[in-house]
């Protein structure tokens, strides 16, 4: 795909933010850390008021016993770097979808419904993400991305109110979040995976471009309505 990419743009290489070559994940990290330190004090000098953070996909990642290396090297090789750099920055912002478990010889299959990414539906994967991120970073969580892909939107309805349930408990024990964003509105066009992966509260006529909610738009709408006026918690 990246070589037909750079063949179409006319250069020599073509690399994405969502679709890195192995050996440059180095390189690519570097240079969004000097983008991100540049933003943020350019943002800080011209408009002092307004928080700035930086918003990353994480896992829930967990251990079965003997699983506590293999779970601790994949948070160092994936999460920490901006965790770490993210102490400076208002806010952390997690993006989450899906838990993976750690064995001492590998990931753990475990039983249960599967979404569309084959992955078990987890519901307590989007509390266990913004807790380790706030033991990181040490600043608050906005919660920047949170859904489900399925094509099942029977899961959806119910994955929904149970994680933002799992969520309020979280911040009830102190967790400081900003803020919950679902993702998504309607069914997207999802990267290299196209219109078939589906995580909208409304599917879309790609004909008519008419939108119709889903149930699970109703079950959303439910949940905001009962967490609204819910005061977010601090912990020093």
């Amino acid at each position: 795909m990246l070589v037909a990419a750079a063949r179409a743009a006319g250069t020599d290489t073509y690399a994405s933010a969502n679709v890195i070559p192995a050996d440059r994940q180095e390189e690519f990290q570097e240079a969004f850390t000097r983008a991100h330190r540049a933003a943020r004090e350019a943002i800080r000098a011209s408009r002092g008021d307004l928080p700035v953070g930086v918003s990353i996909a994480i896992a829930d990642e967990v251990a079965v016993p003997g699983g506590e290396e293999r779970r601790d090297a994949k948070r160092a090789a994936v999460y920490d770097h901006w965790l770490r750099e993210a102490r400076d920055d208002d806010f952390i912002g997690v993006q989450n979808y899906e838990r993976i478990v750690h064995g001492p010889d590998g990931e753990v299959r475990v039983e249960g419904e599967l979404n569309g990414m084959g992955t078990v539906i987890e519901p307590g994967s989007l509390a266990g993400a913004v807790r380790y991120a706030h033991e990181m970073s040490g600043v608050p969580v906005l919660v920047t991305e949170h859904g489900i892909q399925t094509g099942d939107d029977t899961q959806r309805a119910a994955f929904i109110p149970a994680a933002v349930e799992g969520l309020a408990a979280e911040i009830a024990a102190g967790t400081p979040v900003l803020g919950y964003c679902h993702w998504t509105l309607m069914d997207n066009f999802e990267w290299i995976f196209g219109y078939g992966a589906q995580l909208g509260l409304h599917e879309v006529d790609r004909e008519t471009f008419q939108r119709r909610p889903k149930p699970s738009a109703a079950a959303y709408a439910d949940v905001v309505r009962s967490h609204r006026g819910v005061p977010t918690a601090s912990r020093d």
